[in-house]
């Protein structure tokens, strides 16, 4: 039965039913020796079929749409006695337990044995001695603690939601009621011991919210944060509601742990904000949010110094943010300013994702600070520096930017940056740089201070803005592998926020609400997910590959096989596209697998098969170029193929087409990859009938001419949360008889972002957003429903690049 049919009538008579009997019920289960847990609180009963009823939301456990699918993902949901909500304690000795589905006789599990705070629980096949499906009870609050052997880690509802579909995931330990659950028996009577449900919650974190038009227990955030006792030795998370906060934020030295966590949809809708300046504060005097104490985190809101530099011709520096602390970690932020917009003073600072704007040296001070996967924006239209290191010289690392996005309001003006200090450190690595970038001089000097004799470097950097000189120094392979981002942030107690959110390392609560991971489902989903799914060579044998013959000899094999690469393999016949035929996973061992010199084809017939999580690529023809027409050298090519997924791949440097999908090739889904500067990037059509299936999501194309993708003759073609950026001839174009679905995509200097090419084509949207473009947008004509075909979930579009920067390409955690 699909979630919306859920019926709230049957929940307020289950749930009176709970609080009646309940009780009663478990002095039966005592008396007549049923085997009990060990708890002080009332007892749940080994064998017994439960709903696990989450105190702080008082919603269920629950498998979206009745799915029996191993792998299919946990979330909440209002209870309503079906079986897909109901789990069967099952002793393994030990204290110890699986939590068993009634509905697919699956397990909660821990994907790939995970241990990390955030990670979302599916259910899997139950196997016995598998630490990652065993649970332990403990008592807590009105009901109880469910924690993974494994990890240590319990069950919890993600940022403590309370709204149907939210996840379920894993979580450090601790009281907060998000990670209490009772045990409550199912409305048929199959159990006995049922612990009665709660008629009131109550929640550490409830008292931690603050909201500007007075729903929370704070309306302000310095009000929250000045409630927390001093020396707290255990995380405390204060959720803010969207709003607007025009305050001064300070974290004291004297409260480590604590956590900002905004609820809206986007970082966007919680903002904090002033508009000191150093003409009246000095420059560190100005900030809106000071950070000083240790483990501080923050995820999903804004901080920002609304100071307008124009209206002083003096002291217009205004800092958003100033971290004067250790092991900082802000996921999804965003900071904006002018001049001098956030101060790295001192310490460790981890950014994951998120967006960070000024004008001069907006990035400066002496501290160590990763971003990871950032937006990096020059306001000014006369460009400016981004960065300014002051890094001691005894300080090996400063300033990392590492797959950021460098972007800006006029070519060739913007600056890296100069060294505030004569030893300043910065490295700019594999990001894309966009046309603002100060090509022939990217790094200036500043008070005496020369950008020759500070430690600047660039590694592997790509866009319109990357090229390499003299002015530009460049680290070698090697030296680039003692410039990552945990190579910076380790110090001397091996601090790795880049895996885990923000761990500390001297006590036992300290992660944040949300990971700086995610974690994969290997289920394939969109149309390749429909008429019969698309399984690769999962039912076939294992095997790992490093060279060039093994990978022919399984992926062109009879049988059905899995085919790690874990390896660059370099095809000997350059361009030659590698015929894979039906039932093979082709997938890299975590951002190791790599198909360079050549491609990968699939002919009429072939069917069922997974490639994700590679690099492909490195075929180009320099005399092909710009039209890429003599050398039919293909990334993926597709004839007549059906039921494929291709997930997570980078492809890079390659002649001809990157994906061309030809044929009627069917059921396909084409999700999470990175396709960039490139003239033709992903086509689709080669027919004249209109049959295929096509679903397109989370894809980030970039610097691309045509084919982003061009749409000729499919049915149904649902397109949704792709990134496109910097496309000058055109983005999503329906051709033919094409019926296009654009949903919550994010176009940024796209030209003709969506039309219908043909007046036979039909195209709506929906929730995209458009940047910066030009050109048509245009819907026309009658289109198709894609949930009467599969579920799926809608990203907001705002959030799409930082997600498809962060989490599009290889991954380390998938094929591992």
């Amino acid at each position: 039965m699909p979630a919306t049919s859920r019926n709230p009538l049957r929940l307020l008579r289950k749930r009176h039913t709970a609080l009646t009997g309940g009780l009663v019920v478990a002095a039966v289960a005592v008396i007549i020796g049923s085997q009990m847990l060990p708890s002080s609180a009332a007892n749940p009963v080994a064998g017994t079929t439960y709903e696990l009823v989450n105190a702080k939301s008082s919603l269920c456990v629950d498998v979206p749409s009745a799915s029996r699918a191993a792998g299919a993902q946990l979330q909440q949901w209002g209870c309503t006695d079906d079986t897909w909500q109901q789990f069967k304690l099952v002793d393994q000795g030990s204290s110890q337990y699986w939590l068993q589905s009634t509905n697919s006789g699956q397990c909660v599990d821990v994907p790939s044995g995970s241990k990390t705070a955030g990670t979302r629980l599916q259910q899997w096949g139950c196997s016995a001695g598998q630490a990652n499906q065993l649970w332990t009870l403990t008592a807590s609050g009105t009901g109880h603690q469910l924690v993974n052997v494994n990890s240590g880690l319990c069950v919890s509802v993600k940022d403590g939601s309370t709204s149907s579909a939210a996840a379920i995931v894993q979580d450090t330990c601790t009281t907060n009621n998000r990670m209490q659950w009772t045990l409550a028996t199912t409305g048929s009577g199959a159990g006995s011991g049922a612990t009665p449900a709660p008629t009131t919650t109550t929640s550490s974190s409830a008292g931690n919210t603050v909201a500007a038009d007075g729903t929370g227990t704070y309306k302000t955030v310095q009000a929250a944060i000045d409630a927390v006792g001093e020396g707290n030795k255990s995380r405390v998370t204060i959720t803010i509601k969207p709003g607007t906060y025009r305050e001064i934020v300070t974290v004291p030295k004297t409260k480590p742990y604590i956590t900002l966590t905004g609820t809206g949809p986007a970082a966007k809708d919680v903002l904090i904000v002033n508009n000191h300046s150093a003409g009246a504060y000095g420059t560190s005097g100005s900030s809106t949010a000071f950070v000083n104490g240790t483990d501080f985190a923050a995820s999903n809101l804004t901080f920002s110094n609304d100071f307008d530099e124009s209206t002083s011709t003096s002291g217009q520096q205004a800092v958003a943010l100033d971290v004067n602390a250790d092991r900082a970690v802000f996921t999804n932020v965003r900071v904006l300013g002018d001049q001098d917009t956030l101060l790295i003073n001192s310490g460790r600072t981890y950014f994951r994702g998120g967006y960070v704007e000024g004008t001069v040296d907006f990035i400066f001070g002496g501290g160590t600070a990763v971003f990871d996967s950032t937006s990096i924006y020059e306001k000014r239209s006369t460009g400016g520096p981004l960065t300014a290191a002051k890094t001691d010289a005894a300080n090996k690392y400063g300033f990392l930017l590492y797959k950021t996005s460098i972007t800006g309001a006029t070519n060739n003006t913007t600056q890296f940056g100069r060294p505030w200090g004569a030893d300043g450190q910065v490295v700019v690595r594999e990001s894309t740089l966009s046309a603002t970038v100060k090509t022939a001089e990217p790094w200036t000097d500043m008070s005496g201070n020369t950008w020759e004799k500070a430690r600047f470097f660039e590694y592997r950097n790509t866009g319109a803005g990357a090229t390499t000189n003299s002015n530009r120094p460049q680290l070698t392979a090697t030296q680039a592998a003692e410039y990552t981002p945990a190579k910076y942030l380790a110090g001397s107690d091996s601090w790795n926020p880049v895996t885990t959110t923000a761990t500390s390392t001297t006590t036992a609560a300290a992660t944040t609400s949300s990971s700086a991971t995610k974690t994969w489902s290997n289920t394939a989903d969109g149309f390749a997910s429909t008429d019969g799914g698309t399984t690769g060579g999962a039912a076939g044998t294992t095997v790992t590959v490093k060279t060039y013959d093994d990978l022919v000899k399984y992926s062109t094999a009879t049988s059905p096989y899995v085919v790690k690469i874990a390896a660059s393999v370099k095809v000997p016949t350059y361009g030659y596209e590698i015929p894979v035929t039906s039932d093979k996973t082709l997938i890299g061992v975590g951002t190791s697998g790599k198909i360079l010199n050549g491609g990968i084809i699939l002919k009429a017939g072939v069917h069922n098969v997974i490639v994700r999580n590679l690099t492909i690529g490195e075929t180009e023809m320099t005399s092909d170029d710009p039209d890429d027409k003599e050398f039919d050298y293909d990334g993926i090519q597709m004839d007549t193929a059906n039921h494929i997924w291709i997930d997570h791949n980078t492809f890079t440097k390659i002649n001809d087409g990157m994906i061309d999908s030809r044929k009627d090739t069917t059921n396909l889904t084409v999700s999470w990859n990175r396709m960039g500067d490139h003239n033709k990037t992903f086509g689709i059509g080669w027919t004249d009938s209109a049959t295929a299936k096509i679903t397109i999501h989370h894809n980030w194309i970039f610097n691309s001419n045509q084919r982003n993708p061009s749409v000729d003759n499919v049915a149904r073609a649902h397109l949704y949360n792709n990134y496109l950026q910097n496309v000058t001839s055109y983005g999503n174009n329906a051709r033919g008889a094409t019926k296009m679905v654009v949903e919550n995509s994010y176009f940024e200097k796209v030209k003709d972002p969506y039309f219908a090419g043909d007046t036979t084509a039909s195209v709506s949207q929906s929730g995209s957003v458009c940047v910066s473009c030009t050109g048509r947008q245009q819907t026309v004509g009658t289109t198709f429903k894609p949930s009467d075909y599969y579920k799926y979930t809608l990203d907001p579009a705002a959030d799409v690049p930082s997600l498809v920067r962060t989490y599009a390409g290889p991954q380390a955690n998938i094929g591992s």
